[in-house]
């Protein structure tokens, strides 16, 4: 049967020293840039941005203080869950406060009107094609 798991297993066992003693542990920073070069490249475009990626980290750190098993995905979401009002309020923070209305101060220029660009055409012939 095929195991999806395999190759990355050989990985890990060929990364070990011959000695059969474990290497100095990794960085959380050094996990994630290892897991994100794994991903979809559409994930990957978005956790390139460095606000995303400091953010993915931080969350990554808290989770790893507190006793969080990351092979466990149980134990991920039930953290999030806890933790849920803490990560919507930080994400919040980020967000732009309020969206403006765009208001036009000039007079709506009809289709069968001249066109403002001064052609001597009507709108809907010259600049107001396609719309």
């Amino acid at each position: 049967m095929w195991n999806p798991f395999k190759k990355k297993q050989e990985e890990d066992a060929a990364a070990q020293p011959a000695d059969g003693k474990p290497s100095k542990k990794e960085s959380i920073e050094e996990r994630i840039e290892r897991e994100i070069d794994s991903l979809p490249a559409m994930i990957k475009g978005k956790l390139k941005d460095p606000a995303i990626k400091k953010r993915f980290i931080d969350i990554a750190k808290r989770m790893e203080k507190d006793g969080v098993d990351f092979k466990s995905i149980r134990q991920m979401k039930k953290w999030m869950k806890t933790h849920e009002a803490e990560l919507k309020a930080g994400q919040a923070g980020g967000a732009p406060a309020k969206v403006e209305t765009v208001v036009h101060d000039g007079p709506k220029i009809g289709r069968n009107d001249p066109c403002p660009c001064g052609s001597g055409k009507k709108y809907k012939k010259c600049c107001g094609v396609g719309k």
